[in-house]
C-alpha cells in the first residue's frame, strides 16, 4: 500500500498561512480560549484581530485550554475519509500545553492508521515550522519513517525566541518558567526569551530598550543560522505588524538567500504574551 501522509497540527503551532492554502494535506486542531466566559475555537471562532482588540477591554484575564481529544479524533477522521493512510502530528512544547499528550492517546487509539507526534519543544511559529520541514520531506519523496526520524532528529537544535514588552500575562497564564527570575528586577527591562532544549521558557538576554531587545534576538537567530547548512525561519507577531517588519527586513538583509515567512500569534498563545510579541522560529533540519 502506498503512503499518502497528513500532517495534523495544533493551533498553537502557528502554520504559516501560505502553507496551509497551497497543501491540501495539513490540517490545525484548534486550541480553545476562554474570554469573558464565552469559549472560543483559536483562530476558527476568533482571530488574532478580534482577540487583542477585546483583550484591552477584558476585565479578567483570559484562559486557554488544549483542543479537546474530540475534536482531534474528529481530523483523524476525517483525514482517514480523504484516504490519507499516515499522519504526522506536531504540537507545541509538552512542557506548555497537554496538546501532546492528547494527541498522543488519539494516536494510540486508531490502530488502523498510523500516526507519529512530534513533540517540537517549541512554540508559535517556532513549532509551525515543523510543519514546513515535514512537508519539504514529503515533496522530496521521504518515506513516513525517514520523515519522522528527521523531524525528532531536528528537535533538539530548533528554537523560537520571542521579546515580550510585559511579563504580567505569562506569570498571570502560569507559563512562565524559568523566566519568574526577571519579575522584580530592573524595570523597564526588556527581555528576550527563548524555549530550551526540553522546551522551557527561560531568558536568554536582556536590554534597556527594545530596539536593544531586538538586535539581541536577531543575533540570536543569526548564531543558529550560521551554524546550519538547512533551516527554517518565520517571524510573527502579536498585534505589532511594523515591529515585525524591522525584524524582518533587518534577517531578510543579512540572509537574502532565506524564505522567511510571516505571520501572527494565535489567540491562543496571545492569551499568555499579551499585545508586543515579536517571535522568530528557526527550524534546523538536514535530513536530506
Amino acid at each position: 500500500m502506498s503512503e499518502k501522509i497528513a500532517i495534523l497540527a495544533d493551533s498553537g503551532s502557528d502554520v504559516p498561512k501560505e502553507l496551509l492554502k497551497q497543501y491540501n494535506n495539513i490540517e490545525v486542531a484548534p486550541m480553545l480560549v476562554i474570554m469573558a466566559g464565552e469559549e472560543y475555537r483559536d483562530n476558527v471562532d476568533i482571530t488574532p484581530e478580534q482577540f487583542y482588540a477585546r483583550l484591552g477591554e477584558a476585565d479578567q484575564f483570559p484562559k486557554t485550554a488544549a483542543p479537546t481529544q474530540g475534536s482531534v479524533e474528529a481530523h483523524v477522521a476525517s483525514l482517514k475519509e480523504r484516504g490519507f493512510n499516515r499522519i504526522i502530528g506536531i504540537t507545541v512544547s509538552a512542557h506548555l500545553s497537554t496538546t501532546f499528550g492528547i494527541f498522543t492517546n488519539v494516536a494510540r487509539e486508531n490502530a488502523d492508521i498510523k500516526m507519529e507526534v512530534i513533540n517540537t519543544r517549541n512554540i508559535g511559529i517556532g513549532s509551525g515550522l515543523f510543519a514546513v520541514y515535514a512537508e519539504e520531506m514529503i515533496d522530496s519523496g521521504q518515506t513516513f519513517d525517514e520523515t519522522i526520524q528527521f523531524l525528532k532528529q531536528s528537535v533538539e537544535d530548533s528554537r523560537t525566541f520571542f521579546y515580550i514588552p510585559s511579563l504580567k500575562y505569562l506569570r498571570a497564564g502560569g507559563r512562565i518558567g524559568r523566566v519568574a527570575g526577571l519579575i522584580g528586577s530592573v524595570l523597564n527591562i526588556k527581555p528576550v526569551i527563548a524555549t530550551d532544549s526540553e522546551g522551557i521558557y527561560f531568558p536568554v538576554a536582556k536590554a534597556r530598550s527594545e530596539q536593544k531587545a531586538i538586535s539581541k534576538m536577531v543575533k540570536l537567530v543569526a548564531d543558529v543560522i550560521a551554524s546550519h547548512k538547512s533551516v527554517r525561519v518565520g517571524v510573527a507577531n502579536g498585534a505589532d505588524v511594523p515591529l515585525q517588519e524591522k525584524v524582518f527586513d533587518r534577517l531578510h538583509s543579512a540572509f537574502p538567500q532565506l524564505k522567511i515567512y510571516r505571520g501572527s500569534i494565535s489567540p491562543a498563545l496571545g492569551v499568555h504574551t499579551g499585545p508586543g510579541l515579536v517571535g522568530i522560529g528557526v527550524q534546523v533540519g538536514e535530513g536530506k
